[in-house]
């Protein structure tokens, strides 16, 4: 808490929530990935299909 303090006190910014599901955006891929394998090591058979955008 003390270093984001400092931080943000010495470069007069202001602090900003980068969200609960920021690393999970960022490694998404690797989640998949990770998830898929996981499914597949306990015998089912997975098809991945992009969300639609809305």
């Amino acid at each position: 808490m003390l270093r984001i303090s400092y931080y943000l006190l010495t470069r007069k910014e202001m602090y900003v929530d980068l969200g609960e599901d920021y690393f999970d955006k960022q490694k998404e891929q690797s989640i998949v990935r990770h998830s898929l394998r996981r499914l597949e090591s306990l015998g089912y058979t997975v098809t991945l299909k992009e969300p639609e955008a809305s």
